[in-house]
């Protein structure tokens, strides 16, 4: 992650803009050389955000570790076999 002085980022705004959105670059915006703040591309956020939620739902956490524990373990249902349970 990049780390900008606040100061630096007024000067370089467009830049720095431009830099986050189309190369998803990150910045740690600091004020007096502490870290105050972060700089991430709206899409980045979004991501961020669906993941919150996805963590959210209450068990998830547990069956995606089962499912880890059974693809180790080469327990895979096809993708025929879930139409076939679920459509």
């Amino acid at each position: 992650m990049n780390t900008i002085a606040i100061s630096d980022l007024r000067t370089n705004l467009p830049l720095v803009i431009s830099q986050t959105a189309d190369k998803l670059k990150r910045f740690i915006i600091t004020v007096s050389g502490q870290p105050k703040a972060v700089l991430i591309s709206l899409e980045e956020l979004e991501s961020l955000q669906e993941t919150a939620e996805v963590l959210s739902i209450p068990g998830i956490l547990e069956s995606l570790k089962e499912s880890k524990k059974q693809a180790r373990k080469g327990e895979l249902v096809s993708l025929q076999e879930l139409k076939e349970k679920y459509l």
